[in-house]
């Protein structure tokens, strides 16, 4: 189609079965005039005899708003692509509601980029769904559950909390505490890959992390910390330190170290272990 139009392109089914034209409604001003007008016969027959005007939509290009509608009145819409063969490699079937990718050869792939992010480079996207591996691959690393904080504000990525009588999370700040619920995902380098119970309008909630590595601030003071020592609640609000007595430690462990700590406070990656 040669013409530019500034309103909306129908490709409409007549009363006629199977005979399909397209119409386009020019804006006011352009040119040949304003209204809906056939600009191009997709089937042989259309508007014949006087002119059959068309009653049912089945694709719309809607030049104002930026729309493409396919299906409605009797007919469902499905968008297929082919590959170079004509084979069907991405399918959007609005019967059943699904999108089906790859197939015929093709590697079938879902990739999502961050606003900043490389659309060129496979692995810049911060989630990948990888139909020929079967992978669900995420650049984050922990998996997290939104927990209720008291004074979330104050409390920093990383912090250890524990469970308070009324339910709600706290900086622990007791030693081998069984309270302990674990460590506030997203300190240092590390963010949460999956976050559950997710709920936006809830300014008063954290992500606690339950599995992975996570950055958790630790106090050496009680101990200097090894590679794979186990980890608990320490008197340092939202610090943890090595979990040095065994019997006490039974309840109140959250992770063990990943790199040690010979002195002083600071972030350690953790690997959350709750026990």
């Amino acid at each position: 189609m040669s013409e530019i139009f500034t309103g909306t392109v129908d490709v409409v089914r007549t009363n006629f079965p199977d005979e399909v034209i397209a119409m386009a409604h020019l804006a006011p001003g352009a040119p040949g005039g304003g209204g809906p007008r056939p600009v191009a016969h997709l089937a042989p027959g259309a508007f014949g005899g006087g002119g059959t005007f068309p009653t049912s939509l089945v694709i719309r290009l809607n030049a104002e708003t930026g729309e493409v509608i396919v299906g409605g009145d009797s007919r469902a819409g499905t968008l297929r692509l082919l590959n170079a063969n004509r084979q069907e490699t991405v399918t959007l079937d609005a019967v059943f509601g699904n999108l089906r990718l790859g197939g015929h050869g093709t590697d079938g792939d879902i990739l999502l980029y961050a606003s900043n992010g490389d659309r060129t480079n496979n692995g810049a996207a911060t989630i990948h769904l990888d139909g020929e591996a079967g992978d669900i691959r995420l650049r984050n690393g922990d998996c997290a559950e939104d927990f209720e904080v008291a004074a979330p504000e104050s409390v920093a990525p990383g912090s250890v909390l524990a469970i308070a009588p009324d339910g709600r999370l706290h900086l622990a700040h007791e030693p081998y505490d069984r309270c302990v619920a674990g460590i506030v995902s997203g300190a240092g380098d590390t963010r949460p890959g999956i976050v559950l119970a997710r709920d936006p309008r809830n300014r008063g909630r954290l992500p606690i992390a339950l599995v992975g590595r996570v950055n958790c601030f630790v106090d050496a003071a009680y101990g200097p910390v090894a590679t794979g020592d186990l980890l608990t609640t320490s008197a340092t609000p939202g610090h943890a330190m090595r979990a040095a007595d065994p019997l006490r430690a039974f309840g109140s462990v959250i992770g063990k170290a990943l790199q040690p700590l010979a002195s002083g406070s600071g972030l350690v990656p953790v690997l959350v272990a709750l026990q």
